[in-house]
């Protein structure tokens, strides 16, 4: 059903800076490996999901089908860890046949299994799924060395997304489920677990830079949208259509039926619980969705509040309430209720399977997903400024800047569209409106070193190379794998008479990008400078050979003939 995603493109919402421009991931080397784990990707800390990428680039070479297909391999060993998970827990096959069936085509997941910067969210529910096994593995065997497997596990879930953090109150429910009584034993065993958390927590907090609340919501509001998402998560469960990439933030005041929503989930989750045969799944079942669920529930992020890809995760807990009570229907039912059952079941799984490969199609490149969500969600400000930027980079600029500028009126502190706002005005020539947004930017995030880059390229571009030198300087203290951040420096140093300064970081460059035509041909001009004629023509030459403008060809005809 998932299959044929494999042949979409990138997604110009995150996609750009985790992987199209990630100059890290294009070598797997030890200075990488410590620049992953010391360097927030997008404002989050998952070096194991940059690690992941540079697999994908070292055997596809950049290809986007390689991305593609390890997500879904991915997706498919959540499915067969699920299974197993469920399988341990309830000690029956049809329960986990039906969790792991429904996980596996529910359309709700294709947000995760189709979107390459999801990756986060596939290998931190692989983790945790491990670890729930070990864990389980742990209460059976009475062995410790699963237990700390579990530990092990646990801690590369949280190195792939920070959500993780709540699994160890998820273990609370597996000892419910398996019986354990309440002992001091019970507690002493998850304090390595929650150590792990507090360490994750506090990292996941620090590099969360572009947090920002919005609408000015009170506390009572927060409760009611987090509410209000959650009951929309119940009917997608079982009417996943008008599905949409985001959701709008409801206005203020907030409209009076959202206060119904604390009410309609206590009276689902009483009138299950009330089965008393069922209690011990249900409360399971419902524990799980609302723990895994709850660390995206912060209302706070400036992209969304609710989302398809946040409940990759939570969604086997409620799978798991319905394959226990369709289990024992088959059970204690036989002619027609039997029959009908069985029926159901089959009509949902067509169903679900068609729905997820239509929704496939709509990922098929950036301009698809981000105006399917605009048809459906037309107030969410980031699916705007991502259609804006797939427009910029097909060369768009008017329909570039129409995007961004909704997505700034939408939510004047999205302070990313300024970002691209800036990059569009500079490739439009309007370097002095392009400083303006850029300067915005940077007060804003002061430790974006994408936003000081091009910020420095601007002010070349105004000959301010002083200027530009500090920016692009303090970008890569922030990025050190900012490939344009040495190419720009080098430009600037090279004005400003450090030619050897300008060969050192031009030679970075290069290093990280050994295709950067421009940035041989002006290493060519640094060696000049130098007195490294040889050097310099054998630059100018290769800046050609990769396609660079007529003004490298010009300058080695001029200086390097014979």
């Amino acid at each position: 059903m998932h299959a044929n995603g494999i042949g979409n493109g990138f997604i110009y919402f995150d996609d750009p800076e985790s992987v199209v421009d990630n100059a890290s991931i294009r070598e797997l080397s030890w200075a990488n490996v410590g620049h992953w784990f010391t360097t927030p990707l997008q404002f989050m800390y998952t070096p194991l999901v940059n690690l992941s990428y540079a697999v994908d680039h070292l055997f596809g070479q950049g290809a986007m089908g390689m991305y593609h297909f390890t997500n879904l391999v991915l997706h498919l060993a959540n499915v067969v860890m699920a299974f197993l998970l469920v399988r341990g827990l309830t000690g029956r096959a049809f329960p986990a046949c039906f969790t792991a069936a429904a996980f596996a085509i529910h359309p709700m997941n294709v947000d995760t299994v189709a979107w390459i910067s999801a990756r986060s969210t596939l290998l931190a529910t692989l983790f945790s799924l491990a670890a729930l096994l070990a864990y389980l593995r742990h209460l059976t065997s009475r062995r410790w060395q699963p237990l700390a497997w579990s530990v092990v596990l646990f801690a590369l879930a949280t190195l792939s997304k920070s959500t993780a953090v709540a699994l160890p109150l998820v273990m609370f429910l597996v000892d419910y489920l398996q019986g354990r009584a309440p002992s001091r034993r019970l507690v002493l065993e998850k304090i390595p677990f929650f150590a792990v958390a507090a360490g994750a927590g506090l990292v996941a907090l620090a590099m969360r830079q572009d947090v920002v609340p919005p609408h000015g919501y009170t506390v009572l509001d927060r409760v009611v949208v987090a509410s209000s998402a959650l009951a929309d998560y119940l009917v997608q469960l079982v009417y996943p259509f008008h599905l949409a990439l985001a959701y709008e933030y409801p206005g203020t005041p907030l409209p009076w039926y959202l206060y119904l929503s604390p009410l309609l989930l206590a009276a689902v989750a009483a009138a299950l619980v009330a089965i008393r045969s069922s209690r011990k799944v249900v409360v399971f079942g419902l524990g799980f969705f609302a723990i895994t669920v709850a660390p995206t529930q912060a209302v706070l992020l400036i992209d969304n509040y609710h989302a398809n890809r946040y409940v990759y995760l939570p969604y086997l807990g409620l799978f798991l309430i319905a394959g226990h009570f369709a289990d024992r229907a088959l059970s204690q039912w036989n002619g027609m209720p039997r029959i009908g059952v069985i029926a159901a079941m089959a009509v949902f799984a067509v169903l679900f399977a068609t729905l997820t490969v239509v929704r496939n199609t709509a990922w098929q490149n950036t301009e698809t997903i981000m105006s399917d969500a605009i048809a459906k969600e037309p107030g969410v400000a980031f699916v705007h400024n991502s259609r804006g930027i797939a427009r910029f980079r097909d060369g768009d600029y008017a329909g570039a800047t129409t995007d961004f500028q909704r997505t700034i009126a939408l939510d004047p502190d999205f302070v990313l569209a300024y970002h691209y706002l800036g990059m569009t005005k500079y490739n439009k020539g309007d370097y002095a409106g392009a400083l303006g947004d850029l300067d915005y930017e940077v007060s804003r995030l002061p430790t974006f070193g994408a936003g000081y880059s091009e910020r420095g390229k601007t002010k070349i571009a105004l000959k301010d190379y002083r200027g530009a030198y500090t920016d692009l300087s303090t970008a890569l203290t922030y990025d050190p794998q900012l490939v344009e951040a040495y190419y720009f420096r080098g430009v600037a140093e090279i004005e400003l008479g450090n030619p050897q300064g300008a060969r050192s970081d031009l030679d970075t460059a290069i290093g990280l990008f050994p295709q950067y035509a421009d940035a041989y041909y002006r290493r060519g001009l640094a060696k000049s400078r130098l007195g490294d004629a040889g050097g310099a023509c054998a630059d100018w030459n290769t800046a050609v050979s990769l396609g660079q403008s007529d003004a490298g060809r010009s300058i080695a005809d001029a200086h390097c003939s014979g």
